[in-house]
């Protein structure tokens, strides 16, 4: 799919589609889904995602000019918008203010360094900067002892079911542009088989 020259793209091939605007806005008409807007193919420049797992019945999708209410929380007056962060990286971002280990602040809204946050869905893991993820292992290794961390140490696991001993962590939440978002210890753990043994990876490094 492209909006105005392919090259070197093989039928049935699978790619990345870049949707993000060009930062000239002179370029805006070689953005794809203002191109749809302005041919009257869809009523607004926006794209949703309906992302799924190989566990689930539902396939993935992605919706051109709308999104599905129905897999939003409070339906359509659930969406929340955001201002982009600028930031030193030179791209979109949200404003990492604060993360919490249940309700213990790690990283203080207002008084400690923000950083940009950026979403990407092509990652399986959940990266955050160095000295965060230090405090945060901190905290996960008082709670399992076991923990082992690979790598330079930003690749945590247990030699074990993540059922052993999930019971022991607590949630954690990431302040984005003054909006918390929650993920539990079920989100972020992912029980993997290395070799004969059952291992439990931690998917934020």
């Amino acid at each position: 799919m492209a909006l105005y020259k392919a090259i070197g793209v093989r039928h049935k091939n699978d790619g990345i589609f870049g949707l993000s605007p060009h930062k000239d806005v002179k370029k805006k008409s070689l953005h794809y889904l203002w191109a749809l807007k302005d041919q009257n193919v869809i009523d607004r420049a926006m794209v949703s995602f309906s992302i799924t797992s190989l566990k689930m019945e539902d396939k993935p999708y992605a919706l051109f000019g709308g999104y599905n209410s129905s897999q939003i929380v409070g339906g359509a007056k659930g969406l929340k918008t955001f201002k982009n962060f600028d930031n030193w990286l030179g791209t979109w971002a949200l404003e990492g203010q604060g993360m919490y280990y249940g309700e213990k602040p790690l990283q203080v809204p207002g008084e400690d360094v923000s950083y940009p946050a950026i979403i990407d869905t092509g990652s399986t893991r959940l990266s955050i900067p160095p000295d965060q993820f230090a405090k945060v292992k901190n905290v996960w290794k008082k709670a399992v002892p076991n923990m082992k961390c690979t790598e330079g140490g930003v690749y945590c696991h247990v030699d074990d079911q993540c059922s052993s001993f999930k019971s022991k962590l607590k949630p954690l939440g990431f302040q984005m542009s003054d909006y918390v978002f929650e993920i539990n210890p079920d989100q972020y753990l992912l029980d993997e088989k290395h070799g004969h043994k059952n291992i439990c990876l931690f998917i934020i490094k």
